[in-house]
């Protein structure tokens, strides 16, 4: 089997269960909290901007993703565990 093909189809697999808005969420949850280390408020940034984000969806487009929910969430712990150590 052609190796590029072989890539191309992973790709495809991976980009399925991990699409570009959620990995988004995951990002926006994990560089939110990440400034907690220098103010401790902060800890909470990420999880409570993700649902204030999905209210707002909610409220405009009227519709609310827990997908979005669960990755926000996932980056934020994410942090918080990455941050442990300080």
């Amino acid at each position: 089997m052609d190796i590029l093909t072989t890539y191309h189809r992973a790709g495809l697999r991976v980009m399925k269960f991990f699409r570009w808005d959620l990995q988004l969420h995951f990002f926006w949850g994990f560089i939110l909290t990440l400034p907690g280390a220098y103010w401790p408020p902060l800890y909470s940034a990420g999880i409570v901007l993700t649902l204030i984000k999905e209210g707002l969806d909610l409220w405009s487009k009227g519709r609310w993703s827990w997908d979005d929910v669960w990755w926000g969430i996932a980056g934020s712990v994410l942090a918080l565990i990455y941050l442990y150590p300080l």
